[in-house]
């Protein structure tokens, strides 16, 4: 398949231009969760299995990440929105992708993966060097081991390498980009009429009858969530070791089996002025380079100061305000600049040092020495890493014996006490309000208010960096706001929807005058035509929220012709009904089309290589034997 990728590139990148194609695996209907054969598989790809746990590990991930970054979402709504199936999707493309990388020989070596987890940020020390102890800790934290995260790691490099070598042939003719930023950047001048809803809203009076039904078809509008009461004990890895409880002697100890750690490189805070010059030009320009060079030490000597010889002769990315480049260590710069700038004493200003860049005339403002940070000037730092070290190793003993204590029946606040811990009562909240008042996830929170009062939750819940051992005191299950309660919020909703409705009726009527009717104030029945300037393609109407109905209608319409339908919209002074039609055409600028050329050129060969990388894969699940089995557990049916 990836041959036959690289042979076809030029075909491919043509038919691409003008469609993107979306994978769709069409192989539902196989098998059911009753299916003796199928054992405990989800699907079998090409003969490889992919089995219920892997499922179930992938779904657990991808809802945590989706109830995570979208806290009004609940796990019923992600089971009808078809997870399941989306996540299936994701494990077969990885498996066909495994199977295309073995097949064509592509993989990832030990010394890819060590590299790349080592470059990881969150896995560096202080000197920005993998710390394996660090490394250990973090996956520890997340539930992970070294095993699980590097074959995950080692599974989403290999997709990107495909990626990289499929896409390898994409490209971005410019004139495309250029009509694509003409087609984005075009606005529109408007003209509209606006038409309120409140105009009518006096006049209408909602009946009890209609009360009663818009109350028994929108009962979901008026459900009050269930709600628990939670006594409970936050367990913080910093909270259990306390810094002052360790010797100066252990700290002493540890600062000298982690020295490294406390090593410091040289540094110099250096400032330049860059005379441009690249390395293959003729003697010539190298002379005339000299002489520019020679010219700016002269002025040095005449007295004026560094920062402002250098504001006047470096270009615009040379160097920051002054020639200012910050503190320097060792290896961050050129060997040449290096080698000039340690050289230095501090307010020592060098003859020209020529790189690859040009010809460099350096200051050096301040120097530090190398060496070991001396114990004394880290101790504090010491014993608060320590402290988190050895409260990581305690956290999962104390959870249990919380826990333990929790499910004997013993009082938390006694439990907490033991190991100096907050303890404390919630009082009845929701599921939302609990996962912002103790922190544990959306699943830990249904967890709580699910159990019936008086019980304790038989697990410690995940809330961040910490852990939750809470007992329900009290709970109230879901219901719904009787009738009396929100009757006022129901006639406000009526009366909305029927003015609203009666705005549209009298800006329809208008519309069919417009076409015979002067468009002085008879005509206008007292309304003002106003007008908007450079109305963008996904904007709206100034005052008023985005219509994308009617803005799209807007960039098909003709100059000067009022569009044949009035749009429901809402703004800043109330909502209500609005015509519209095109004043004029405003063409892109051009001076943004030269800041932004690139960007837009970028996106192109971005969009071309995923149109190439789908086609790709669908290629590659088309040829493939794709058997799925147990569609119920993967719909999360009776779950």
């Amino acid at each position: 398949m990836l041959e036959y990728i690289r042979d076809k590139s030029q075909s491919l990148g043509v038919k691409l231009a003008f469609a993107l194609i979306i994978l769709v695996f069409v192989f539902w209907g196989v098998g059911n969760f009753n299916d003796r054969s199928a054992g405990t598989l989800v699907a079998v790809v090409n003969g490889d299995a992919i089995t219920m746990r892997e499922f179930e590990q992938a779904y657990r991930n991808a809802e945590e990440n989706m109830l995570r970054s979208n806290p009004g979402v609940t796990r019923e709504q992600l089971k009808q929105q078809q997870l399941g199936r989306q996540v299936l999707r994701d494990l077969v493309t990885q498996t066909l992708l495994s199977q295309e990388a073995a097949r064509t020989g592509v993989t990832i070596t030990p010394v890819e993966l060590r590299v790349a987890i080592g470059n990881i940020k969150s896995f560096q020390n202080e000197k920005g060097q993998f710390d394996p102890a660090v490394y250990s800790r973090i996956l520890a934290a997340q539930r992970l081991t070294p095993a699980q995260f590097e074959q995950d790691t080692a599974r989403e490099m290999l997709r990107q390498k495909i990626y990289s070598m499929v896409t390898a042939p994409a490209w971005a003719d410019p004139a495309e980009a250029q009509k694509r930023f003409e087609f984005l950047r075009e606005k529109r001048d408007v003209d509209y009429i606006f038409i309120n809803e409140a105009d009518f809203a006096s006049s209408i009076k909602p009946t009890d009858e209609e009360v009663a039904a818009y109350y028994e078809s929108h009962k979901a509008q008026f459900a009050v969530p269930a709600k628990a009461d939670v006594s409970y004990v936050l367990v913080n890895p910093q909270d259990l070791v306390k810094a002052s409880s360790i010797s100066s002697a252990d700290a002493q100890k540890w600062y000298e089996e982690n020295a490294a750690r406390f090593e410091q490189k040289e540094e110099v805070k250096a400032a330049h002025i860059l005379v441009p010059l690249a390395e293959d030009v003729s003697e010539a320009d190298v002379k005339k380079a000299q002489e520019q060079a020679a010219k700016i030490e002269a002025e040095l000597k005449s007295g004026k100061s560094f920062a402002a010889v250098a504001d006047e002769h470096n270009g615009p990315n040379a160097a920051g305000p002054g020639g200012e480049l910050g503190w320097v260590k060792r290896g961050m710069t050129v060997k040449p600049f290096e080698d000039a700038a340690f050289a230095l004493d501090a307010g020592k200003v060098s003859a020209p040092v020529r790189s690859q860049f040009g010809l460099h005339i350096i200051k050096v403002e301040e120097k530090k020495a190398g060496g070991l940070t001396p114990f004394k000037q880290v101790e504090a730092e010491i014993l608060a890493t320590m402290a988190q070290e050895q409260g990581v190793d305690k956290l999962h003993d104390v959870v249990d014996s919380l826990v333990e204590d929790n499910i004997l029946g013993r009082p938390l606040k006694q439990s907490a006490e033991k190991y100096g811990l907050k303890w404390g009562e919630t009082g009845l909240l929701s599921s939302a309000d609990l996962v912002k008042t103790l922190g544990v996830t959306a699943e830990g929170a249904s967890v709580l208010v699910g159990t019936p009062a008086g019980n304790p939750v038989d697990t410690a819940l995940e809330a961040g960096k910490s852990y939750v051992v809470a007992r329900v005191l009290k709970s109230e299950p879901a219901a719904t706001a009787p009738l009396d309660s929100v009757k006022g919020q129901i006639v406000k909703a009526l009366v909305e929807e029927k003015a609203l409705v009666a705005a549209m009726d009298a800006a329809s009527q208008l519309r069919k005058e417009l076409d015979t009717a002067p468009l002085g104030a008879a005509g206008l029945k007292g309304r003002e035509i106003k007008i908007a300037k450079g109305v963008e393609r996904n904007g709206g109407l100034p005052g008023f929220a985005p219509n994308p109905e009617m803005t799209e209608a807007l960039f098909e319409a003709k100059v000067g012709q009022w569009l044949p339908v009035a749009y429901a919209v809402e703004g800043d002074n109330g909502s209500g009904a609005v015509l519209v039609r095109v004043k004029g055409v405003q063409p892109p600028d051009a001076a943004e089309w030269d800041m932004v050329k690139d960007i837009m050129a970028n996106a192109v060969t971005r969009d071309r290589a995923n149109a190439l990388f789908e086609m790709f894969m669908q290629r590659l699940a088309s040829s493939a034997k794709i058997k799925v089995y147990n569609e119920d557990f993967v719909d999360r049916k009776n779950m």
